[in-house]
């Protein structure tokens, strides 16, 4: 999966800025300020249908404009192009085309643009709370297990119901049949998860022995529940915790994955340096399990490529990231190094300047 045409309108500082993409490494350079960021995060909305930096969706509509919109043509593997299209308005009202149809659903325009986005903020992975890492393992198993979208759909509507019903008195009379719907759907979910991560670690211990020979990882998912009971035991067993705090103490919405280095915290042990390899080997193996389990190839971006990482870290993480043979994007002040690191891959390269956008 590629992009071979980008478009964006009232993005951000770019009042309109088209590029057409490499199918292996873009380079973006331009000054602090410029908008090559703001070239990544576009690409990220179409993934994710926000954007990777703090605030509120308007600020990604241009000053004094109404709606912004990121436009892309999406090739697939075996050569199908398609049409994407993602619309926001300054009320927060969406409208989402595929091949110029109308679509309801953003999974259907995150299944057609998979994107792992790697910034100097993403060392959060690790150092940030559980929720940062839940997310990490939902959107692998998102784009490689199709059934399990609904089942997280279901799971939080049925979550979301049952706090409702611990904050009133109704609770003990009306929770059998909620409870029953959130442990079917939270065992799956669970399932999901575990085969996940089973089938993630042998990839990340050769991708770590690569990046990071000197520590031994392991990485260990906590379901949110004793899983040697049911979800339904666990939460009968946690019925009068869950009402003295007014929320669903048990379940897949508790669920960590703890990663160590040496039977150590990762947190505890490793440098910014360090911390920020692991978050790329993490990245890339996801992306290197998307592919071989479904044949889909993710798209990176890389924001600001040289934060924290030594020239010697640079190169392991370039090299990575041309075998992947992927669509890479990497913004950068400038060149520099970077032509010599990818000097092995087809490049193209574009600079930004004042909204705007010109290949090089």
């Amino acid at each position: 999966m590629y992009l071979e045409a980008l478009a964006l309108t009232q993005f951000r500082n770019f009042a309109q800025a088209k590029i057409e993409p490499g199918q292996t490494i873009n380079l973006i350079t331009g000054d602090n300020g410029s908008g090559k960021t703001s070239l990544l995060e576009s690409i990220y909305c179409l993934g994710f249908g926000r954007s990777f930096r703090p605030g509120s969706y308007r600020q990604l509509i241009q000053h004094d404009q109404s709606r912004f919109t990121v436009f892309a043509r999406v090739v697939e593997q075996s050569g199908q192009k398609h049409t994407v299209g993602y619309q926001r308005d300054d009320v927060g009202e969406v409208q989402l085309r595929i091949d110029s149809e109308k679509e309801k659903k953003f999974a259907a325009l995150a299944r057609m643009v998979p994107v792992q986005l790697m910034t100097p903020e993403s060392t959060e992975l690790v150092l940030g709370g559980p929720k940062q890492r839940r997310q990490f393992i939902d959107w692998g198993v998102f784009h490689v297990e199709h059934s399990f979208y609904s089942d997280w759909v279901n799971f939080s509507k049925i979550l979301k119901q049952r706090n409702s019903l611990l904050k009133m008195r109704r609770f003990k009379n009306e929770h059998a049949y909620w409870d029953e719907q959130l442990a079917s759907h939270g065992e799956r979910i669970a399932d999901y998860r575990e085969s996940y991560i089973e089938g993630l670690s042998d990839y990340l211990s050769e991708r770590l022995k690569t990046f990071l020979p000197q520590y031994e990882f392991t990485a260990v998912l906590k379901a949110g529940w004793d899983r040697s009971g049911t979800l339904l035991d666990a939460l009968n067993k946690h019925q009068e915790q869950d009402l003295r705090y007014g929320h669903t103490t048990v379940g897949p919405h508790k669920a960590e994955l703890r990663i160590q280095a040496n039977g150590d915290d990762v947190k505890n042990i490793l440098s910014r340096g360090q911390l920020k390899l692991l978050v790329a080997a993490l990245k890339l193996v996801q992306g290197e399990y998307l592919q071989r389990q479904t044949g889909v190839q993710c798209i990176y971006l890389v924001d600001d490529i040289a934060a924290e990482l030594d020239e010697h870290s640079q190169k392991k993480f370039c090299d990575a990231l041309m075998a992947s043979n992927s669509q890479v994007f990497v913004s950068a002040i400038d060149v520099g190094i970077l032509a010599e690191l990818f000097s092995s891959a087809d490049i193209k390269m574009f600079h930004v300047e004042h909204g705007t956008v010109k290949e090089q």
